[in-house]
């Protein structure tokens, strides 16, 4: 058994109190501190929160492409759509929600059920759109450039689109990026 000096046990007793009082001390100050900030700010943040609004159409929707995104007449039926838009007092806007699809070849009646929840970012009246997750990109005959064939791909980002230039273009932006050429799907099914 470890013996102490009279004394000794009291005093690094009070010198841990002390300790801990300090620390509770500036525990307390740190947290005043973040709440004096938010609440400067909070008018700020308040006033420059999104709107959010239901992206269209709503379940039940048929869109049907037919501009040569395949060789094929395609359906697109919506099965879920509770996606919404949040757009920000700068103008940025993230789509995001869920939202599942059936794409379906016409001529065959093959379909395949796709989630495609993205979610994608753009800004109001912005060129570029960053589209991460899985996203569906239908494009007619010619968007890519004089000549190319149409598109529709499930894509899984982070893909930017660039609407800015004379031609559409679209870029896998890392490795992890992947298209998915469902015309090839339908087809073969």
């Amino acid at each position: 058994m470890r013996k102490f000096a009279p004394g000794t046990l009291r005093q690094s007793r009070e010198a841990r109190m002390s300790k801990g009082v300090a620390m509770k001390r500036s525990y307390l100050s740190g947290l005043l501190l973040g709440l004096t900030c938010i609440c400067l700010l909070a008018p700020t943040t308040l006033a420059g929160g999104p709107s959010r609004d239901p992206t269209p159409p709503p379940p039940g929707t048929v869109i049907s492409l037919t501009n040569g995104e395949c060789s094929f007449p395609v359906d697109l039926l919506l099965l879920t759509n509770k996606e919404y838009t949040l757009t920000f007092v700068n103008g940025a806007q993230i789509i995001t929600g869920h939202l599942t699809v059936r794409v379906t070849n016409v001529d065959t009646g093959s379909s395949v059920d796709l989630n495609v929840s993205g979610p994608a970012f753009t800004s109001v009246g912005g060129s570029t759109q960053a589209l991460l997750g899985a996203s569906l990109l239908f494009l007619p005959a010619g968007a890519l450039g004089a000549g190319s064939a149409g598109v529709l791909w499930l894509t899984r980002g982070p893909i930017l689109i660039d609407f800015g230039g004379p031609v559409l273009t679209v870029t896998p932006t890392a490795s992890s990026a992947s298209v998915r050429d469902i015309c090839a799907v339908l087809a073969a099914t």
